[in-house]
């Protein structure tokens, strides 16, 4: 048996460039538990993959949505030559077809793995591209945009069908490029196509007409990306200048690879004939055309809509908002080229900072309740605040309450609280704090101690953090103590009403916001303990747990004392 370890990972790689190769070899591991597998003709998806593990070459199909896989096993159990040699095997996960080998070096290992692709791989290729309804139809003939017309205006909107938009020579700009659909969103742009019986408007996209006679998609890529993948599997023969875009981003590899192999399930479980031609023909758009250089413009509109008419996230809104300020085209788009990138990679952490913590501190600040359910509240807590015209905005001191300046103080605004919130996860206390209360029924008291103690980290960073978690824990927990039902809204309430938030503010020092918070405690629950029932007894134990791993890390002889006495 071949020795799987990280050369002959290497070697495998080598020998299959245009694959995915993955192996497990960790040191001190059996052989026989050791496997390395290559994907299968369906390059991107790994659930489909061929894995050699424990003297066999098998055909695996892992998912923990395995019955997507039942009908394609079966038609390959039919298809496969009737060699005794292969088992067909399935478990809760997983369907495998195996074959005993016994490679006595690296390139009979190789050859081994081409032998189970030159079988499967085109029966794979088959039966993923058949269907029963035959779709090929001839090129879809609409005459182009009218570029004369354009010229005369900066803006020229109109109301056209995807065969006449798909006649254009479309671009992803760059900084635009970063394709990100799920599948519940395919899915229900699939079904909307499936079930239409007359014309359906999937909302406004925006282009821009350059200089070289192309048009830069501004607005409206991911619905034009994923309509350009469904006509290309429904085998249409017209011109889908986006299959000529380049995503560079391995998280948009990932997702038009997955679009793909989900666009060709769904096609062949359908039996619409002439489909291509009804979605060309029947799919329209409100297209808005710039002209070049009206860059600008686009931002203004894009605030309107996107697919279905649906309207844009809060985060969608406030990028088209701020840029608006920017008067320099480059600038423009480096930032919303970053801002893109944030949103595909770290929208948990843009809509934590900014849709948590900075937009309940902020309300409390100015004790306004934190109520994250009104329509834009997130957009109109982070636009632009009012100013006098003739007096220019300055002083970029980035405290977490200051007014927010339109352009590019927000985007330095976001990406320096984003920096703080990372360090701040980072750091042991949150760890401990999330372990022990976001997981189970607390998470609502969790959330907001979180707040409040990054409200501290953005003043005092680490210095005396243990010390802060100990106070603001304390302090919220009255809430819970006092309180038999834990209402969201109330907890908001009562943590705007406790004025830790403005403690904060008016402290020059750590020393001044521990005393003044410890002052404002009530109980610290250690009555809780002659209970020892209930979901009150069982937060006091959640904080004693807390406590219990951050107490070597007190300095103050107070704060340890205190926490003695009352956990």
């Amino acid at each position: 048996m071949v020795r799987i370890d990280s050369a002959l990972e290497c070697y495998i790689k080598k020998a299959f460039p245009e694959r995915i190769v993955a192996a497990c070899h960790q040191k001190g591991m059996w052989q026989k538990n050791r496997w390395i597998y290559v994907t299968s003709i369906q390059v991107q998806n790994e659930e489909i993959h061929y894995e050699y593990i424990g003297g066999c070459m098998e055909l695996h199909f892992e998912s923990q949505e395995l019955s997507k896989y039942r009908s394609l096993v079966r038609k390959l159990k039919r298809k496969c030559p009737r060699d005794r040699r292969f088992q067909w095997r399935r478990g809760d996960e997983w369907y495998s077809c195996s074959v005993e080998i016994s490679p006595s070096n690296w390139d009979e290992l190789v050859n081994a793995f081409k032998a189970m692709m030159d079988i499967f791989d085109p029966l794979i290729g088959e039966l993923q591209n058949a269907t029963d309804v035959v779709f090929e139809i001839a090129p879809h003939c609409e005459e182009p945009f009218d570029s004369s017309d354009i010229g005369k205006e900066d803006v020229c909107l109109e109301t056209c069908s995807l065969g006449k938009i798909f006649s254009n020579q479309l671009v992803i700009p760059d900084y635009q490029r970063n394709y990100c659909w799920e599948e519940r969103q395919i899915r229900s742009l699939w079904d909307s196509l499936c079930n239409m019986n007359q014309e359906i408007h999937l909302g406004t996209i925006i282009l821009q007409h350059n200089e070289f006679g192309t048009y830069d998609v501004i607005d409206g890529q991911q619905r034009l990306v994923t309509l350009t993948l469904i006509c290309q599997i429904l085998r249409y023969r017209g011109n889908l200048s986006l299959l000529d875009q380049t995503f560079r981003s391995e998280n948009s590899k990932r997702h038009i690879g997955e679009a793909k192999w989900l666009i060709q399930q769904l096609a062949a479980r359908t039996r619409i004939e002439n489909l291509c031609a009804v979605i060309l023909k029947n799919v329209l758009f409100s297209v808005l055309i710039l002209r070049d250089g009206s860059l600008d413009l686009a931002y203004t509109f894009f605030s309107n809509e996107n697919a279905k008419g649906v309207p844009l996230s809060d985060y969608d809104l406030l990028k088209a908002h701020h840029l608006r300020f920017i008067t320099d085209e480059n600038q423009a788009e480096h930032l919303a080229k970053l801002w893109n990138l944030a949103i595909s990679g770290k929208r948990q952490i843009l809509e934590t900072v900014l849709g948590v913590h900075l937009f309940r501190l902020r309300k409390w600040m100015r004790k306004e309740p934190a109520d994250t359910n009104l329509r834009f509240a997130i957009r109109d807590e982070f636009s632009s605040a009012v100013v006098l015209p003739e007096i220019p905005p300055f002083g970029e001191r980035f405290n977490f309450y200051e007014k927010i300046q339109g352009g590019t103080h927000f985007f330095a605004y976001v990406d320096c609280f984003a920096s703080i919130f990372i360090k701040f996860s980072q750091t042991n206390l949150v760890c401990v704090l999330r372990k022990q209360l976001m997981a189970g029924p607390h998470w609502r008291y969790g959330s907001v101690i979180e707040t409040l103690l990054f409200g501290y980290f953005m003043k005092f960073g680490e210095r005396y953090l243990p010390e802060a978690l100990f106070c603001i824990a304390s302090s919220v927990a009255q809430h819970r103590y006092f309180t038999e039902r834990a209402l969201s809204y109330k907890i908001l309430e009562y943590a705007m009403n406790s004025e830790i938030a403005l403690m904060l503010d008016q402290a020059s020092s750590p020393t001044f916001f521990l005393a003044e918070c410890m002052a404002s405690i009530r109980t610290y629950g250690a009555d809780m303990a002659e209970s020892e029932t209930g979901i009150k007894w069982d937060f006091y134990q959640r904080l004693q747990d807390i406590f219990d791993e951050i107490s070597a890390d007190f300095t103050s002889k107070t704060i340890y004392e205190r926490y003695q006495d009352a956990y």
